[in-house]
């Protein structure tokens, strides 16, 4: 649909012209109205309508006057006069200034969806040629981002003044705005339909802020914006786009702006400036406005910091996986301020992970093969994705190493299992037992508590008296000797032990047996 501006100083004819005329019909929508020229002039300015219905005499600002400066500041937007029978000698005027169409007072239905369809039909042609003029100007600057030719650049920014009429000597800024890989990543929408949402977003803004930019297309999500320089907008204006991308769309873009103004033949150092600059959302993360002042100044390094390679693995190895994650940030936040470069690091991290995949004597830890970790790594956008790669591996070997000790441990508390079901008669210390499974008394004693949920002096007492109620069966036994049998040298000690643990005395026991 395209939008109208309805222009009248009468008051009721305005209103008439808003409500009572079928616009949406027509494929139009009333956009805005006003009583005179100069309050048209406001709006228009911040409406940008398609197309402007004025009345042709108004206070304080006609609609002659009104055309002419509409046509000075908007070559794109159609005029259409509305004007009385005694008033026609105005219609060569207003032919003059560019008038597509008049409507005569009072207003005849069929004539304005006449006229309307004329309108409309210029409406297509003017966006048409808009459409074929951006195309051309991404073109050339598409072509500038790359020559470096002083003669082939000259004649392409050449080309482009032509075709927009601006002064050769007029200075450009660029930024460039990158959908963030991962995040774009989905079923539901793909990589151009993210672009596509993303450009819709930023030409919203610019024009809400009356700026003109041109869009350029480099790699797979990624696009440049031109305009000239006067136009750019501060720091602050930068940051609060940041936050309404985050806010209006559902994946994460970092931009890169630059602080060059350059001419047209010169674009490509605008292009190599912003590239260099969004390089930097390596070490500081996704979803960023990133400005040149974060790489002045800076050197990347060559040469890696040391790192306790040793505590690490003893962290790992002692399943502590959170000292391990510490330590490993800790070192990863020292990489980013040295500014190593990436394929530094990346080399560091792969040496790392073959270390602990040897440590486990693993090839492939769990649920990766080697080598998708190794392209994972060297893939990363950014030095958190490769320490989280990092962390994704040693928390596998966290949980394989804690299943390889709970296996161990399960297998020695059966081993002390064993040997009290099969020496319950015997004197039992947990130093004994601790002797035979050569484990310190204090650990025996916490393991063997975790896997079976009772302490050791419980389970052997459970198994003496179970044994001593089957021998209490037998009629012939004294109890004394039962209590040898299972273990006790004292009588008195198993028959308090009897009772505090079954609630009755043996005696008690084998007469209700």
């Amino acid at each position: 649909m395209y939008s109208i501006f309805l222009v009248d100083d009468e008051e009721m004819g305005l209103e008439m012209m808003r409500d009572y005329i079928r616009w949406e019909e027509m494929g139009i929508y009333v956009v805005g109205t006003a009583s005179n020229g100069r309050e048209a002039l406001e709006k228009i300015e911040a409406f940008q309508p398609d197309i402007i219905l004025t009345d042709v005499q108004m206070p304080i600002m006609n609609g002659i006057e009104l055309a002419k400066k509409i046509h000075e500041c908007y070559d794109h937007m159609q005029i259409m006069f509305l004007t009385g029978h005694d008033e026609f000698h105005y219609v060569k005027s207003a032919l003059n200034v560019g008038a597509v169409g008049y409507l005569l007072k009072p207003l005849d239905l069929t004539e304005i969806e006449s006229v309307i369809e004329k309108v409309k039909a210029r409406c297509e042609e003017v966006q048409m040629k808009q459409r074929s003029m951006e195309a051309a100007k991404t073109k050339i600057l598409k072509e500038l981002s790359f020559e470096k030719n002083a003669e082939q650049a000259a004649e392409l920014a050449n080309n482009f003044n032509r075709l927009t009429r601006l002064p050769e000597s007029n200075r450009y800024t660029m930024a460039l705005f990158s959908i963030d890989p991962k995040e774009a990543e989905g079923e539901q929408q793909s990589l151009e339909e993210c672009m596509s949402r993303l450009i819709s977003y930023l030409d919203h803004f610019f024009k809400a802020k009356n700026i003109e930019v041109v869009f350029v297309p480099y790699k797979d999500g990624e696009t440049g914006v031109f305009m000239e320089a006067t136009q750019q907008p501060g720091y602050y204006a930068w940051e609060d786009l940041a936050v309404a991308i985050r806010s209006a769309l559902d994946f994460t873009v970092t931009a890169a702006v630059g602080a060059l103004a350059a001419e047209l033949a010169l674009v490509h150092n605008l292009y190599k400036q912003t590239r260099v600059i969004l390089n930097e959302r390596f070490y500081k993360g996704t979803g960023l406005i990133i400005h040149a002042v974060a790489i002045s100044n800076q050197f990347d390094s060559e040469h890696m910091p040391p790192f306790e390679r040793k505590e690490w693995f003893e962290a790992i190895n002692q399943l502590d996986f959170e000292q391990a994650a510490q330590k490993l940030h800790q070192y990863f936040v020292g990489l980013a301020t040295l500014r190593i470069k990436k394929k530094i690091i990346c080399n560091w991290a792969i040496d790392l992970v073959d270390e602990l995949l040897e440590q486990l004597h693993q090839s492939v830890p769990e649920g990766f093969k080697r080598a998708e970790l190794y392209h994972s790594i060297y893939n990363a956008l950014t030095l958190h994705e490769i320490e989280d790669l990092i962390l994704g591996t040693a928390g596998d070997a966290v949980s394989m190493l804690g299943e390889r000790l709970m296996d161990k441990n399960t297998k020695l508390v059966h081993k002390v299992r064993t040997v009290i079901e099969q020496n319950y008669d015997q004197p039992i210390t947990i130093n004994s037992l601790s002797d035979q499974v050569y484990l310190s008394p204090n650990y025996l004693r916490s393991i063997f508590k975790d896997k079976t949920g009772i302490t050791i002096h419980d389970y052997l007492t459970r198994i003496r008296l179970d044994k001593a109620k089957e021998l209490l069966a037998d009629g012939s036994l004294k109890i004394q000797d039962i209590a040898q049998r299972v273990g006790y040298e004292s009588t008195s000690y198993f028959i308090s032990l009897f009772l505090k643990n079954l609630g009755v005395t043996p005696n008690e026991y084998r007469k209700n047996i």
